[in-house]
């Protein structure tokens, strides 16, 4: 079930006096503007979609591919342009592509009423009890988080390459294609983390020129980590997730690791 956001100033103002303005999960995007022969692939950071507020500095990608169904290659000429990472690539034979960004973990420590705040924020609170509880925990949360974002790059030639999975550690996959979606249609997306289906997920949608760039809906997975967005215009959308857990390779220095992927595509 859906839950609309009406009122998207009364939700911000509250979220920023409960956690000091501090605001971890910043949202990444990958952003393909077309620019005469080449595409440009932009990742941006920031709360306004497509708006980005702060480059991503190069040391931390981890990854960067193309892939397509003819198969992956690496964006290796990225580069800091003003507040965004950018990287400029040739059109592939006019397929339908992905292209995809994986960030390097990054640690964060949270004093324990900020850590609640923005888990709260997540609506993540059944993923980190019973080892952090809301008003009752007092220790500061250390935390490393990794992001990963993709594009959907179409072109007139049919494929099937929305159905392709790009890897990534936590990965939104669009089930329905792109081509077929009409103002008032369904777009179902399942998350995968290491490959396996999500259950409880919030998973968040938006678009350009909407909220000010900022969330319009929640939903969550299903068991088989299904979830149904509403598309509701023509326009440059995001669907945003993110999902939380103990440190399994790493519980000495940090409590709890993170994981955010995002899915840009228009209509």
């Amino acid at each position: 079930m859906f839950i609309e956001i009406h009122n998207p100033n009364l939700w911000w103002c509250g979220w920023a006096s409960l956690a000091g303005l501090f605001l971890l999960g910043h949202n990444f995007w990958l952003i393909a503007k077309k620019q005469s022969r080449k595409i440009r692939l932009e990742a941006n950071t920031g709360h306004n979609f497509p708006i980005s507020g702060s480059a991503v500095k190069p040391e931390r990608v981890a990854d960067f591919l193309i892939i397509s169904p003819e198969g992956s290659a690496p964006v290796t000429n990225f580069r800091v342009l003003g507040n965004s990472l950018v990287a400029d690539i040739e059109p592939l034979n006019n397929q339908s592509f992905y292209a995809a960004l994986e960030l390097r973990p990054h640690p964060i420590t949270l004093e324990a009423e900020k850590f609640a705040g923005y888990i709260a924020d997540e609506d993540a609170f059944a993923f980190v009890a019973p080892r952090f509880i809301k008003d009752q925990t007092i220790a500061p949360q250390r935390e490393s988080y990794a992001k990963f974002a993709k594009v959907f790059c179409d072109t007139d030639k049919l494929n099937e390459a929305f159905l392709l999975k790009v890897g990534h550690k936590l990965e939104i996959v669009p089930l329905t294609d792109f081509a077929d979606l009409l103002v008032g249609g369904k777009l179902d997306v399942q998350v995968l983390f290491e490959n396996a289906p999500v259950a409880g997920l919030r998973v968040s949608s938006g678009c350009e020129e909407a909220n000010e760039g900022r969330y319009s809906a929640h939903t969550r997975t299903g068991e088989d980590g299904i979830a149904t967005l509403s598309i509701k215009n023509h326009r440059h959308w995001f669907v945003q997730t993110h999902f939380i857990r103990p440190h399994r390779e790493d519980a000495e220095n940090f409590e709890w690791e993170s994981f955010w992927a995002s899915l840009t595509f228009r209509i």
